[in-house]
């Protein structure tokens, strides 16, 4: 890992959660690099921000990751973005042997997931979440402090809020938010937004 030199992209708080994710697992990190120029010649944790995304390549770092929360913004990035992405493990995270974790995918301390569950790509799993036995949990997903129960499942861009339970064998539906505190005893529709206890849909979302 010393050689790999670790770019940040995005220079926010849950950056640094990201930058202090890689730093605990043994990555060297050596720029931030965001779209916003206030953020540009500041430093966190003594690494400078060192200037808009597009000047990240592989001749600055040899890996990225992403450090922002937005789901729909990670995509876009990780679509149009041609780099060598990292998969990173907090060394205080728990992940069984049997486990698939996408590329680009975070883990951060404290969190939970157990055998054959199957993490996609860019994934978002937060301090203290937990995700059980067989889960699915696609792209672009964003677990926060909350609980996939076994054989639950999570499709692409779905976001889990604070404090959510999501039931076992329960679907989350693409690009839906299970809101904070919420718990998903039924399948949640893509697209919606649920919350409460049980879970009901209060709003579509395009």
């Amino acid at each position: 890992m010393s050689n790999q030199r670790i770019g940040i992209i995005g220079a926010g708080g849950h950056a640094k959660v990201v930058a202090s994710t890689a730093i605990a697992a043994g990555y060297k990190v050596v720029g931030f690099y965001d779209d916003d120029p206030q953020t540009w010649g500041s430093h966190i944790f003594d690494i400078p921000v060192v200037g808009p995304i597009s000047e990240l390549t592989s001749q600055s770092c040899s890996h990225a990751i992403l450090g922002i929360g937005s789901n729909e913004v990670r995509k876009r990035l990780a679509e149009k973005l041609n780099l060598e992405w990292i998969t990173v493990v907090h060394p205080f995270a728990w992940v069984h042997p049997e486990v698939s974790l996408g590329v680009g995918t975070v883990v951060c301390a404290g969190a939970i997931v157990q055998p054959y569950a199957q993490i996609g790509s860019h994934v978002i799993l937060n301090t203290k979440a937990s995700v059980d036995h067989d889960c699915y949990v696609g792209d672009y997903v964003h677990i926060a402090v909350s609980h996939l129960a076994g054989g639950a499942s999570a499709e692409e861009g779905a976001f889990l809020a604070l404090g959510s339970v999501v039931f076992p064998g329960v679907r989350v539906g693409a690009w839906a938010t299970v809101g904070a505190g919420a718990i998903a005893r039924k399948d949640v529709p893509p697209k919606t937004i649920v919350a409460g206890v049980p879970a009901r849909v209060i709003r579509e979302v395009s």
